[in-house]
């Protein structure tokens, strides 16, 4: 935990790393065993360093080079390579190459086995997207759509690749404690709360309480409150659509708004509290490009206030 907390470990490569230094660990265990048949067999039977001065044309080998020679063997043993240029030369060798082998293989298996597991594991969304796109085109040709049609489902699914990080960002939310989760909304969706002018007063007021020492702990869970009412949707190019009684910032692309062009952090609809639908100014928005948004109806907001009636001004 003390490295885990302060620094962004990626797990599934210091897995992978994790797995290699173990494989060489195997591998030095299994390279001084069979150094040490060297010791084992008698000085009369021919031994597996002897093709290594022939074919090297050495007369006296020392020890880090029958080190690296035994570490060769068993690392090409281990990953079932075998190029058979090294090899037990006596009834000794023999037997303790044929331990080597199933140690080896079993620890090989098991090393294989893990990093297959965590290499699939990196790649699920990639899997699940391309799964999609396929079952996408399977749909059209079968229901035999026009080819325009078809151009834009695609651009619209391969840009709408990424929006699952929003519903990733909702299930980690639920998965913290209150107090947390208070404060990770509040520092994720700051930006636009100020742009929303009683949800601007509202903030005004947590920090006036907080500054008379007043605890502010229920005031930043109906931030949070208000966050998770938050609907993400997303809209194809020329795609229009209208806000009555939804409050609607804009996460990614362009859109219209009558006279004006709204981008990343657009806020829009922020009179979307009125009960009355005649003291709404409709604002007509149109996507130029794919665009993805962040949806607050006033149902949802009322459903915050009733429930936090004491923290709700």
């Amino acid at each position: 935990h003390k490295l885990e907390i302060p620094m962004a470990i990626p797990y599934q490569q210091m897995a992978l790393i994790r797995f290699l230094l173990v494989l060489g660990l195997v591998c030095h265990w299994l390279a001084c065993l069979w150094a040490l048949t060297l010791q084992l067999s008698d000085d009369q039977s021919p031994k597996w360093i002897d093709g290594i001065r022939e074919s090297d044309q050495v007369n006296q080998i020392s020890h880090v080079y029958t080190y690296l020679s035994a570490f060769y063997f068993c690392s090409y043993t281990m990953t079932s390579v075998g190029y058979g240029d090294l090899g037990p030369k006596n009834i000794t060798e023999r037997t303790v190459c044929t331990m080597m082998i199933l140690t080896a293989g079993l620890c090989w298996a098991y090393v294989l086995g893990e990093v297959c597991g965590i290499v699939t594991e990196m790649s699920i969304d990639s899997q699940r997207f391309r799964k999609r796109m396929h079952q996408l085109n399977a749909m059209m040709d079968h229901q035999d759509l026009p080819k325009a049609l078809r151009l834009r489902l695609r651009s619209f699914f391969l840009q709408n690749r990424y929006q699952a990080f929003y519903l990733t960002q909702q299930e980690l939310l639920k998965e913290m404690s209150p107090q947390l989760q208070s404060e990770v909304c509040t520092a994720l969706h700051l930006p636009w709360i100020e742009k929303v002018s009683f949800l601007q007063q509202f903030m005004k007021l947590i920090r006036f309480q907080e500054g008379k020492g007043v605890h502010i702990g229920p005031y930043h869970a109906c931030i949070a409150d208000i966050s998770r009412e938050l609907k993400s949707v997303a809209y194809a190019q020329q795609e229009s659509f209208e806000n009555v009684q939804v409050l609607y910032i804009l996460s990614k692309g362009l859109v219209a708004l009558d006279n004006r062009i709204g981008h990343d952090g657009t806020v829009w609809g922020e009179d979307f509290v009125l009960s009355d639908l005649s003291l709404i100014r409709p604002v007509d928005a149109f996507a130029l490009t794919y665009v993805e948004v962040m949806c607050l109806s006033r149902e949802g907001l009322m459903s915050v206030v009733e429930r936090r009636k004491r923290t709700c001004p």
